[in-house]
């Protein structure tokens, strides 16, 4: 194909498409009287230029997935490293359920007084309590809320409880942490422990111990993260973030008649100087502590032994612990025996706590499993205890939770 006056047709965009070469080498040749060689050229060339484009347009549909329906078109960001996505699934094994009380921060205090006897056998060392959490994080435990494991449901105004399975990442397994008498009694305070609770200038929770001389809060005393239950299970669980699920913590249990985390709030005190500050500071750290996601229970306020104590003797207790505890820690439905002593086989008291709306109760036994109340109406777990009761009754068993040769402070326990 020609223009007027001889001159080749020129695609108008410059490009040479299949068809103007075709134009182009047909022309050629036929002035130039080609052979059919020529053609087999021409054929070869125009099929080549098309699988060229074909091939190039495909690649660049290739480096582009398409995206998946409902989803943006552009390519997505970076995953959060902080928060991987795990499977969740439902725990149906046994549930374990282990506490501890007030940790010794200084054993060669504690093992070492006349109230020894007492602290070998009830309690574990700052120490020990770390080497207990690598130990059970190590075996793929988590710690879980308490709130999770329940429902309370009102039908007709019948109240029932309902237990659900703890969601956990495949492959873990639950336990529920607890905390008794975390009230740094004096007794403890003489033995070696922290002396309570406070919040740092920082407004982190942190543990303070009064200067050995005994001055008080404006001597300074010795503010701590390392010698108490509660900061170092904080600290462990900022290094191991997938060791807490949903940001659980555990249960604390508190009596009432030395007061509450190391304040001095028992009513018996109300005339000291400096008692309305004490009740203001300890519901800063109550509210502090359930920020965090600890929760709070009841453990009686004297610490009786319920099956035993006078009928008038246990309202009484049940009492003084409404109005001089839950005014600082607030609302709570779970209920930590004294001394493990049940209550179940005493309606009578039994339907006492139950209408002051405790639901969940716990009690002192193998540490696996719960059972659920007649009609519903109660849930009560076992708990283990972990303290050097434990150790010696456990150390050398095959089921014991963990290593107890690789946590106990031998040395300052006097084991060989």
């Amino acid at each position: 194909m020609r223009k007027e006056g001889g001159e080749k047709a020129v695609n108008p965009r410059g490009l040479f498409t299949p068809f103007a070469i075709y134009t182009i080498i047909q022309t050629d040749m036929s002035e130039s009287k080609c052979s059919i060689l020529a053609c087999c050229l021409l054929s070869f060339l125009m099929f080549f230029i098309v699988y060229s484009c074909s091939t190039v347009k495909n690649d660049l549909i290739a480096d582009k997935p398409p995206a998946e329906a409902g989803t943006p078109s552009e390519p997505a960001g970076p995953a959060d490293p902080a928060s991987p996505k795990e499977t969740m699934v439902p725990y149906e094994g046994r549930l374990l359920n282990i506490f501890f009380h007030a940790l010794i921060a200084r054993p060669e205090i504690a093992f070492k007084g006349n109230m020894k006897e007492h602290f070998l056998e009830w309690f574990v060392t700052a120490e020990e309590y770390k080497k207990i959490l690598n130990e059970l994080y190590l075996q793929d435990y988590v710690l879980v809320d308490i709130n999770e494991f329940y429902t309370v449901k009102y039908t007709n105004n019948i109240k029932t409880i309902e237990v659900k399975n703890f969601m956990v990442p495949k492959g873990k397994k639950p336990v529920i942490l607890s905390v008794d008498d975390l009230s740094y009694y004096a007794s403890n305070r003489r033995n070696g422990t922290v002396h309570k609770l406070v919040l740092d200038q920082n407004g982190n929770i942190a543990a303070w111990t009064a200067s050995p001389s005994g001055g008080g809060a404006s001597s300074g005393g010795e503010i701590s993260y390392d010698l108490d239950i509660i900061t170092i299970t904080e600290d462990f669980i900022k290094q191991h973030p997938d060791f807490s699920i949903r940001g659980a913590k555990g249960i604390i249990a508190l009596t009432g008649f030395e007061g509450v985390l190391g304040y001095r709030t028992q009513a018996e005190r109300s005339k000291t100087p400096g008692y309305q500050k004490e009740i203001e500071d300890a519901i800063v750290i109550a509210n502090k502590l359930k920020e965090l996601g600890w929760r709070f229970a009841s453990h009686s306020y004297r610490h009786l032994n319920m099956p035993k104590a006078s009928m008038s003797s246990f309202i009484n207790d049940n009492r003084l612990w409404d109005n001089e505890v839950k005014p600082i820690l607030g609302e709570t439905d779970l209920y930590v025996y004294p001394y493990g002593a049940s209550l179940e086989k005493i309606e009578e008291k039994h339907r006492i706590l139950r209408n002051m709306n405790f639901n969940l109760f716990f009690g002192v036994g193998s540490g696996y499993g719960y059972r659920i109340g007649p009609k519903s109406e109660y849930v009560y777990l076992s708990r283990m205890n972990i303290d050097g009761r434990y150790f010696r009754q456990f150390r050398n068993r095959a089921d014991r939770l963990f290593d107890i040769n690789k946590v106990m402070d031998k040395q300052n326990r006097g084991v060989k």
